[in-house]
């Protein structure tokens, strides 16, 4: 049974160490170079991985590569007829308004007030687009907004999507409008929540989402646990003028029995017109914590895996397609769902985003010679659409890589 690299595993060769890392899972290994020149050889012959072991003489080296070879199929950097990558459909997020019931200074959507001219399609159109989503068979389907709850047929619009889907149903929503008569609907019909708050306590919140919203959010997240409600996310971004709140945030989630999730704060949308209430720098300084950056980070840190255009789609409210909400710009655009029969004659046309070469060449960078030198290159760019936030800001660019390059160093090459 002769073995192969996987079409997505990438490598890079630093000295006298290589890491291969996934692009289709993110996880990723290193290995010295010459183990990775004896698994080379045995895919230049056509070995199979017991003929391989075979040629070694120590049986210390034998168990090594027997042990390393299993643990390669297990990420998925080595294929054979009984380990395969296998690219399943991941995800569609319907973002099914573009109005919220709360104006968040930072918003990356820049969501339009509940009075704003009505721009939600018709319940027909929905469900039209509920059919073509479940059809495409994701692992999950996100429903999004804006705020999707203000929709006066957000519960119709889910009951029929779970009557037609069997996978996981994520509602993304800042958990103001759960409630007790419609707590019972909420828990048979969706699989997980993921809830934003963006504070530690009323304070910290109310700079953001305004007064008051901290504490009904919380009452609601302990509606959803009475009734037996589990998988709940509840998310705050952080910046310079809030980081310090990390711990409490994590300490709010282990009281409430929730999963924390940590996002750094991006100056995209309304947070681009109000990057001051975030941050004193400027908008030529990146903000990566220092938590990140500090020597005790103990987080695993994985290569970029995006799957954007391929595997995870975002439709829009008014049914434009594109292949995430970081890649939504107009030139991002894949097409329309009103207009086609299938998401899978979109995904046919789209670039691979995946590869991470592809991304780097639709940038007009001076420095995107230097990144595809760089020995991080896999780990920096973990979602092809931050380009985005730097295209033209050359200064905020090269911030950024001052900032994470000795880091990513340390922590993939254990060297400085």
């Amino acid at each position: 049974m002769i073995y192969h690299f996987s079409k997505y595993t990438q490598i890079v060769e630093n000295n006298n160490k290589v890491v291969l890392g996934n692009r289709l899972n993110g996880e990723w290994i290193r290995i010295s170079k010459e183990v990775y020149n004896i698994l080379e050889m045995g895919i230049k012959n056509k070995l199979s991985i017991s003929e391989l072991i075979n040629c070694l003489y120590d049986n210390d080296d034998k168990n090594y590569l027997k042990s390393l070879y299993k643990d390669m199929c297990m990420l998925g950097i080595i294929e054979d007829d009984t380990h395969q990558n296998i690219a399943y459909n991941k995800l569609v997020s319907f973002e099914m308004t573009h109005r919220c019931n709360l104006h968040c200074i930072h918003c990356c959507v820049s969501a339009d007030t509940l009075n704003s001219k009505d721009k939600d399609l018709s319940t027909e159109i929905c469900k039209d687009i509920i059919n073509k989503m479940s059809k495409w068979n994701p692992k999950s389907i996100m429903l999004s907004g804006g705020e999707p709850m203000v929709r006066t047929d957000f519960f119709e619009l889910l009951l029929y999507l779970k009557s037609i889907y069997n996978g996981n149903i994520i509602l993304s929503t800042n958990g103001l409008l759960i409630s007790e008569e419609n707590v019972d609907i909420l828990t048979k019909c969706v699989t997980s929540m993921s809830i934003s708050l963006d504070g530690a306590d009323e304070e910290s919140c109310s700079m953001i989402r305004g007064h008051g919203v901290f504490n009904k959010v919380i009452k609601n997240i302990q509606l959803l646990k009475k009734n037996n409600f589990k998988r709940i996310s509840v998310s705050m971004t952080i910046s310079p003028k809030t980081e310090h709140l990390e711990g409490k945030f994590y300490e709010l989630n282990k009281s409430l029995g929730t999963t924390p999730l940590i996002r750094d704060f991006s100056p995209v949308g309304r947070g681009r017109d109000n990057y001051l209430a975030f941050t004193d720098d400027g908008l030529d300084k990146v903000f990566i914590s220092k938590k990140f950056l500090s020597d005790d980070y103990s987080k695993p840190i994985g290569v970029s895996s995006c799957g954007a255009g391929t595997r995870e789609l975002l439709i829009r409210y008014n049914g434009d397609i594109y292949p995430c909400m970081s890649l939504s710009s107009q030139k991002f655009k894949l097409g329309s769902i009103l207009e086609i029969k299938s998401l899978s004659e979109v995904v046919k046309k789209t670039m691979d985003f995946i590869d991470f070469n592809t991304v780097l060449q639709s940038l007009d960078y001076k420095y995107k010679q230097r990144c595809k030198q760089c020995k991080v290159n896999l780990f920096c760019w973990t979602c092809p659409g931050s380009f985005q936030e730097y295209k033209g800001n050359i200064k905020a660019f090269e911030d950024r890589c001052n900032k994470l390059k000795p880091i990513l160093y340390k922590r993939v090459w254990e060297s400085e």
